[in-house]
């Protein structure tokens, strides 16, 4: 992340901020820039602005960063956008180096993974037709043309399960990708061979369960932990790994978000405990990427690494689309437990309202957590307590957001 400090002396985040435009009958204009400023005072002593917008694009819904490249998943279109930030007096700026089409329909998400020779790839879900897209990256940090394609395929019991969704994709730190599909209800395994990537297996879930999101936890165990967004089960599922050269991957847990009729999940964000007893005083990213630093390989910890097991334990918040509210979980290193009880009164209850309509993302940002309210076009700023409870405390308009990317 990138500190600015301003004239009150109070430290702020830039960040991007995408999401659907008028090709889907929504508001996005393209890539937006906000700050989050907080306060050196009172917990609640936060701010967002809207700085403008970055660059003008079509539907941009995910954004994924390396250095100084994002990589902007234009949905709607069916194609990646390359873009380089440049810092300049002012603030940022960027400059579209160039755009590519997926080889599939409707792209929602896309991660850099590097391959077994060292070579980097931009791999693409594509929810349309259930497929990969898995494009080289240049030494410039462009990406281009398709160079493999993997075909979806099966379906589900739902109306919305008639055929395979590949909806995310997670590199693993082992060298493996898996991708979930919400159509099939399986989470694909895959694996590099001579920069090639190979489909070796899936974990086949519950039918109707409609995995989404997924999101690397840190552990002192061997392996590693994937929390599962699952959008139509409402729930979120641990996947725990074992060795590279193993390919059995486990379900070892399934928590329930208690969500209504009406609900479908989506998003994840972790936050971490810090040494101190602070919760998020080592920020997560909300990416999926190691849940602020949780060390995934089972090595003892030591120097530097000593820090980050201690911030092994933490919260995890999930948000619920339809009664739009943001239900959170506690991780303890090897497994998640749901708090909100719906037999204990206040905010365990039911969670806490996502602040306004249809949440897309839950970007968790220096310790705060930032909810990209898709249909009420608002971004909406929490705090998180000591005992997990995130409180809204500012908010901000924005187009049709669906994701965060703190710079």
């Amino acid at each position: 992340m990138v500190m600015d400090t301003t004239p009150q002396g109070r430290d702020g985040i830039d960040m991007l901020v995408g999401g659907f435009g008028p090709l889907n009958g929504q508001n996005s204009r393209g890539v937006e820039r906000y700050r989050l400023v907080r306060g050196v005072g009172e917990a609640d002593d936060v701010a967002l602005d809207h700085l403008g917008l970055l660059v003008p694009l079509a539907s941009p819904t995910w954004l994924a960063r390396e250095g100084d490249m994002v990589y902007a998943v234009l949905e709607n279109t069916g194609e990646i956008a390359s873009l380089r930030l440049v810092r300049e007096t002012g603030g940022w700026h960027a400059v579209v180096e160039g755009t590519v089409p997926v080889r599939g329909s409707g792209p929602t998400h896309a991660a850099v993974a590097v391959d077994d020779r060292g070579v980097r790839h931009l791999i693409a879900a594509n929810y349309g037709d259930g497929s990969l897209s898995v494009h080289g990256v240049g030494a410039d940090g462009v990406v281009g043309a398709a160079e493999q394609w993997l075909e979806g395929e099966g379906g589900g019991p739902l109306p919305a399960q008639q055929g395979p969704h590949a909806h995310w994709v997670l590199p693993l730190p082992d060298g493996r990708v898996l991708s979930t599909d919400l159509g099939a209800d399986r989470i694909r395994v895959h694996r590099w061979s001579d920069g090639r990537l190979v489909r070796t297996g899936a974990v086949r879930l519950k039918p109707g369960t409609g995995p989404r999101d997924m999101h690397l936890l840190p552990t002192r165990s061997d392996g590693w932990r994937v929390a599962v967004v699952d959008e139509w089960g409402c729930g979120v599922t641990v996947l725990r790994g074992g060795a590279a050269d193993d390919d059995d991957i486990r379900v070892v847990g399934t928590v329930d978000l208690g969500g209504d009729d009406i609900d479908q999940a989506a998003s994840l964000a972790y936050v971490p405990i810090s040494r101190g007893g602070k919760v998020g005083d080592t920020a997560g990213d909300g990416t999926g990427g190691t849940a602020g630093g949780g060390k995934v390989d089972g090595g003892a910890a030591s120097g530097a690494d000593a820090a980050v097991d201690a911030a092994i334990e933490g919260f995890a918040y999930v948000g619920l689309r339809g009664s739009d509210r943001i239900v959170t979980l506690s991780w303890d290193g090897e497994s998640l437990a749901r708090l909100d009880h719906p037999w204990i009164a206040g905010w365990r209850g039911r969670g806490v309202s996502c602040g306004g309509g249809r949440p897309r993302q839950i970007c968790a940002v220096g310790g705060l957590l930032v909810v990209s309210n898709e249909t009420s076009d608002s971004l909406a700023v929490m705090t998180v307590g000591a005992d997990g409870e995130p409180r809204q405390v500012a908010s901000v308009d924005a187009p049709s957001p669906t994701v965060v990317l703190p710079l």
